[in-house]
């Protein structure tokens, strides 16, 4: 479960700072496009991870069978960093004015996350079936234009 984990956080955060890195903001006029560029990479981890997401699928379907310390280890390994590092990119946006996180970073991380796969992630069961590209492109343009409406910046 951790090297599957730590394989699939290492490409998320690969995509999350390719599109959002905190050294090299976008241009405000960018964000949107960027945001969703990131939003279909992720998607698409599914599909490239396939394993990983059987194997997560597993993990919430047994959570309760499974020892605390190995549900622990395996949210140590990928989960928790990569929110962690949505969180910090989000602040990096609030920083720079392009998004206004209302004082969390970390819910305004959650919050995209669940935006742009949470409805995908259920029909398709985690990559299992995957959508159409087009309905997966419809989903996570919508998660974006929703994630913008709650946390574009006012300025």
């Amino acid at each position: 479960m951790q090297w599957s984990s730590e394989r699939v956080r290492d490409e998320q955060l690969a995509q999350l700072w390719r599109y959002l890195d905190p050294e090299r903001p976008p241009h405000p006029d960018d964000l949107e496009r960027d945001l969703l560029a990131l939003a279909r990479a992720w998607v698409g981890l599914m599909t490239d991870f396939r394993d990983h997401f059987s194997l997560v699928r597993h993990i919430y379907a047994e959570a309760g069978h499974i020892p605390a310390e190995v549900l622990d280890a395996w949210q140590e390994a990928g989960p928790r960093v990569v929110g962690r590092e949505v969180a910090s990119a989000m602040a990096a946006l609030g920083d720079r004015g392009l998004i206004d996180v209302h004082d969390s970073p970390a819910q305004a991380a959650v919050h995209f996350m669940a935006l742009i796969c949470t409805e995908i992630t259920q029909l398709s069961y985690w990559g299992v079936s995957p959508l159409p590209p087009e309905e997966a492109d419809r989903l996570t343009s919508a998660g974006v234009r929703a994630f913008l409406r709650a946390y574009g910046s006012a300025g």
